[in-house]
Parts: C-alpha cells; sequence; structure tokens
C-alpha cells in the first residue's frame, strides 16, 4: 500500500487557499496546490500529482520542504534564474524596509542612493541592473507619483467625499417645485493647451534615442469641459479665455445638450465658478468641491490623458495646430463612452436617485 503524503499544519486551510488565489506565477500556485491536497485530503503522492497536474517526485519534494522550512520555501524564488546572490530574500527585504518610507513620498526617482547603500552592505561594486533585479524580486515598480497642492487638506478632501451626497441634497432642495427632469451628477473643469512644448519618454528600439523638439512659445487656449460619468458623455467648448463670461457660454452649452436633465455639477473654486455675478441655467446647480483639490475632480484624468497621447513631444507651428489636436483628442473621448465611464466615474459620484 502507498504512504500517505500529509502536510504539517503551518498555516491554516483558509490561509493556503488564500495562497493559492494570490500565487505571482503557475510553478508556485502548482506548488500551493500540492500543499493544500495533502493538508485537506492527505492520500499517496501519485494521486496529489494526478489531481495537480504535477509528478509524483513534484508532490515529495513539495511536500518535504514545507514540512522542513515552513511557508518561506514556496514563497521564495527557486525553481530556474537566480542560483546566487549577495542576500537572501528576506535579507532582501530587510535591506528595503529602510527605503519603504523614501518610496510613499516619491523620493526615490534614480536607484543610485539604494546601490550606494547595497555596495556598503556587502563589500563590493555591483551592476546597476543587479539593483534593478533586487527591486523586481520585491515587486517594486517605478510609477508616476499621484500630484497634490502642497496646502491641500486630505482630511476635508475626505469629509467632501462623504458629505458630497448631502451637498447634492441641498443644491435639489434650490429647483423649481414644479421642476421633474431626472436628476443628473455632473463633473466640470477646464484645461489649458498650448504651443509650450513638454518632453516626456518614449517607447523607443534598443539603438535609438529619439530628438524631440520643444519650444518655448507660450500661447494658449482652453478647453471647458462637463463630463456625466454614470452616462460616459460630456459636452466640451475650446475658448480663449476662463472667466464668467466664457463659463456662462459654456454652460448654456451644457444645458442644452442635456436639457432633458437637472444637472447638479461639481466644479472648482476658480473665481469664475463661485461669482455671485455667474448667471446659472435653470437646470444647472453647482457644487464647489473642496480647495487646493484637482485630484478630487475626475475631469482631470480627461486632461491627462489627452496630454499623454496627443500633446507631448509635439511641436505645434500654430494656435490652430493646437486647437485641431485639442478637439481631435476630445471628439475621441466623447466616442469612446465605456472609456470616458471607466476613467471619469468616482466613487463619491455614484448616487442613485
Amino acid at each position: 500500500m502507498s504512504r500517505v503524503s500529509r502536510v504539517l499544519p503551518h498555516l491554516s486551510v483558509e490561509e493556503v487557499k488564500q495562497k493559492i488565489k494570490t500565487a505571482t506565477s503557475f510553478c508556485r500556485q502548482q506548488k500551493w496546490l500540492i500543499v493544500y491536497n495533502a493538508l485537506v485530503d492527505p492520500r499517496p503522492a501519485v494521486e496529489i500529482a494526478l489531481h495537480t497536474g504535477t509528478s509524483k517526485r513534484t508532490v515529495h519534494q513539495v511536500i518535504s520542504d514545507y514540512n522542513r522550512k515552513g511557508a518561506e520555501v514556496i514563497e521564495t524564488p527557486g525553481k530556474g534564474g537566480r542560483r546566487r546572490g549577495y542576500m537572501s530574500f528576506a535579507e532582501e527585504k530587510k535591506f528595503l524596509t529602510p527605503y519603504l518610507d523614501l518610496a510613499q513620498k516619491g523620493l526615490i526617482t534614480t536607484v543610485t542612493k539604494i546601490k550606494c547603500a547595497y555596495e556598503a552592505e556587502i563589500g563590493q561594486k555591483v551592476h546597476k541592473s543587479t539593483i534593478y533585479r533586487l527591486l523586481k524580486r520585491h515587486e517594486w515598480r517605478k510609477v508616476m507619483p499621484r500630484s497634490h497642492h502642497p496646502d491641500a487638506d486630505f482630511e476635508e478632501q475626505e469629509e467632501f467625499k462623504q458629505q458630497f451626497p448631502n451637498l447634492v441634497e441641498e443644491a435639489l432642495k434650490t429647483k423649481d417645485p414644479q421642476e421633474n427632469r431626472p436628476v443628473l451628477l455632473m463633473a466640470q473643469d477646464e484645461g489649458r493647451f498650448g504651443r509650450l512644448g513638454q518632453v516626456m519618454k518614449a517607447w523607443c528600439p534598443k539603438g535609438y534615442r529619439p530628438l524631440v523638439a520643444k519650444q518655448g512659445v507660450r500661447d494658449y487656449v482652453y478647453a471647458y469641459a462637463a463630463i456625466a460619468p454614470q452616462l460616459g458623455r460630456m459636452t466640451t467648448l475650446v475658448l480663449p479665455l476662463v472667466n464668467i463670461t466664457m463659463m456662462e457660454l459654456f454652460l448654456k452649452q451644457v444645458s442644452t445638450d442635456f436639457d432633458q436633465y437637472f444637472i447638479i455639477m461639481q466644479v472648482a473654486r476658480a473665481s469664475w465658478h463661485i461669482s455671485d455675478k455667474l448667471n446659472l441655467p435653470d437646470n444647472i446647480r453647482l457644487i464647489p468641491q473642496t480647495p487646493r483639490s484637482p485630484e478630487l475632480n475626475p475631469v482631470e484624468h480627461l486632461w491627462e490623458a489627452i496630454r499623454e497621447n496627443y500633446f507631448y513631444n509635439e511641436v505645434f507651428e500654430s494656435l490652430e495646430k493646437v486647437i485641431d489636436t485639442l478637439c481631435e483628442g476630445l471628439n475621441f473621448f466623447n466616442s469612446v463612452p465605456e472609456q470616458l465611464q471607466s476613467m471619469t466615474y468616482f466613487p463619491h459620484l455614484r448616487i442613485t436617485f
């Protein structure tokens, strides 16, 4: 009779299930499946191998390693690739710990600091690629930080999101009693676009480095956009200025395009948004957002997408070319409602009436 293969209870059944779900590779997931089978239903290795799609030898090896060394033996990379290292995986993790706070503040823009500290730790020079592989093993990645105003109040921002339904209710109290159109939540903002160039990283084959012209001409136009995230629709205008007159012109356009709705619109706190001189259409009410908080406004995502896809690394010979390119971007995102909704449907705007 074949010997029954079983594992020691280093982890509970639920913990092993979670390991299976979160495994970052197929090989690691298979190992956790072997452990799971040997934990919940101990039986001969040949049966576990058949159930998990592995070999009898692999089952014996995984169970033996797990019983002797615990869960870390499966979580630690072992198959293929790295056979030698200056530090163990656990030592590397400990080495990176002091840099977590700096990383969360966006202060590690190159690997130079980490490389110098690593060389001091092991007592010899290493190639920069060694540090890149170290960071990759520990699932670090280079990302663009989310920017915010230096004087932003994060507690006030959270309170705005929590209180947004109440602000909507207050705005609805100001509508005409005879008004029976359905309520639609929108967000509005302006973006400045011009001939001032901005150079960004670009994809390129090995051996090439693009040459991109960068001009310093400060000619601008302004895109006004009001987005209804729930519908994936928006209204836009390209105008020469930002002021009360232009804002009134734009709001009239929004009122006409969405005349079947009573609109509650989130706006920033620019002077032309909150001025008492601003005349609102009958079917629009404005809710100013928390000061110094552009990240609360979903329209900012539209501006980022247009700049990334249509403006970076470009040179514009005239302001008319800027307007044409801007309109091309606005028309594209207006033609893809699902993508527009995905970009702009912030949680605090998901209110049903």
